[in-house]
């Protein structure tokens, strides 16, 4: 309970710091949302799972809900994930 009061305070606080001026406040929010952007950026995209079983099936090749299966797009039923080569032309 004693948290719900604390969150009010800084939210009443924080309500009546802002400038009067809409102009500043605006900018004040493009930056903020700036900001974020870029902070994601920096964080690093996480690995690919070491293992070659595919994701979609988890390594069976079939998918379905247990009575009606078909075989998975993603491994072309090999269990497997596929690996891509890029030749010339193709964007990364």
């Amino acid at each position: 309970m004693r948290w719900i009061a604390a969150f009010f305070v800084v939210f009443v606080g924080c309500v009546y710091s802002l400038p009067a001026d809409t102009g500043i406040t605006a900018d004040l929010a493009a930056e903020t949302a700036r900001m974020v952007v870029q902070m994601r950026r920096q964080i690093p995209p996480s690995p690919a799972p070491a293992s070659d079983v595919c994701s979609n099936c988890n390594g069976t090749g079939k998918v379905g809900d247990g009575r009606i299966s078909s075989t998975c797009i993603a491994c072309r039923g090999t269990g497997k994930t596929l690996k891509s080569v890029c030749v010339e032309g193709c964007k990364p």
